[in-house]
């Protein structure tokens, strides 16, 4: 028997992001080699910024492609002028549920969250309060955490907090779950952010697959 083919999660983001699609790396290997020259130009006096971000950015894709990644869309410009540094990464986890639970959006984040709560990664460490986020057609289980990221390099080199917010969203009709994983390096406004990419989870849509 074949799968039924999941629809697919869309979101409706205010001002300009950069789309980069995960199904083939090198496909999203140039893409981010495209967005980087955007923003930083070609100039020869840029170059070791361009290599710079390009490796760390590369990192990020293989290490989401790794993880079942499916997409990556990253904030080019959101308010004029005022630069905000957010990345979203879509996943698919392989996360089984029993087929006793049902598929209703609720049942099936209470098994998960009893999964989670037990669940002990030391690279992602505590995954903070695990809280429910009402959506139009679903339901999505929220954590929120701060970790610590090397920066710079040399003399340069140090520390930076990042905020990351991930959304486990019921695939509404089915036992599965996708993964929406948030991360900017405003973690100085925690709360604001929060709020932020809540209005972002609640507008997004189901796109179906397309029938044979």
């Amino acid at each position: 028997m074949i799968a039924a083919a999941l629809p697919t999660l869309r979101f409706r983001l205010p001002g300009d992001w950069w789309a980069i699609p995960l199904l083939d790396r090198d496909a999203a290997v140039a893409s981010a080699a495209r967005l980087i020259r955007l923003r930083v130009g070609p100039q020869d006096d840029r170059a070791t910024l361009r290599a710079r971000l390009h490796r760390d950015l590369v990192a990020a894709i293989d290490e989401a492609i790794a993880g079942n990644g499916q997409s990556m869309l990253i904030a080019v410009q959101i308010i004029e002028t005022i630069p905000i540094p957010i990345s979203i990464t879509v996943y698919l986890p392989d996360v089984s549920m029993s087929p006793a639970i049902g598929s209703a959006p609720d049942r099936v984040l209470d098994i998960l969250q009893q999964g989670l709560e037990g669940l002990d990664v030391p690279e992602i460490g505590d995954l903070g309060d695990l809280e429910r986020v009402q959506l139009k057609s679903t339901s999505a289980l929220r954590s929120a955490r701060t970790r610590p990221i090397e920066v710079g390099s040399g003399d340069d080199r140090g520390t930076m907090d990042v905020l990351v917010v991930d959304y486990w969203i019921a695939v509404p009709g089915t036992k599965r779950v996708v993964l929406a994983n948030f991360s900017t390096s405003y973690a100085d406004v925690r709360e604001q952010m929060i709020v932020f990419f809540d209005a972002i989870v609640r507008a997004t849509y189901w796109e179906q697959p397309p029938t044979v």
